[in-house]
């Protein structure tokens, strides 16, 4: 009787102990996936800069800018001959000209392959850089 007792004294304990570390752990907030005010963007990524599983790039970007149409600023570059090296690729690294275009999408970043000069990827973004996702597809999708 008393190995009975106690064993389910012991289980309610953890049985209690499970329930109150649960609720402890789900009354706590959770972090959000969205980047802190202060973070800045460290560059964009998507099937134009991928290194692909099978190893050809072929019929890939071999160097590829992102122009913010608010700014009309380069604010990332991608070269994969630098990137298959093991280096990044800093914005100075690339030599291209930005010419504005109207029919850029507004409050977005346009992917431009400077080979062709066209754009080859656009999402939408707000004012510090960050991708807005939205339910569907907002990218031109051109090139592929």
């Amino acid at each position: 009787m008393k190995i009975a007792l106690g064993l389910i004294g012991a289980t309610a304990a953890i049985v209690g102990g499970t329930v109150v570390g649960f609720q402890a752990q789900t009354t706590q907030p959770t972090a959000s996936y969205r980047p802190q005010d202060s973070m800045t963007i460290g560059g964009y990524e998507g099937w134009w800069n991928a290194t692909p599983v099978a190893g050809s790039s072929e019929g890939l970007p071999r160097e590829t800018v992102a122009v913010n149409t608010r700014t009309e600023q380069i604010v990332d570059a991608f070269n994969r001959a630098k990137n298959d090296a093991g280096q990044t690729t800093a914005v100075a690294d690339v030599k291209f000209e930005v010419v504005p275009d109207p029919s850029w999408p507004q409050d977005s970043v346009v992917i431009i392959d400077t080979a062709s000069r066209k754009v080859i990827e656009s999402f939408p973004v707000d004012a510090k850089g960050w991708p807005i996702r939205t339910n569907g597809s907002n990218s031109q999708n051109a090139g592929r």
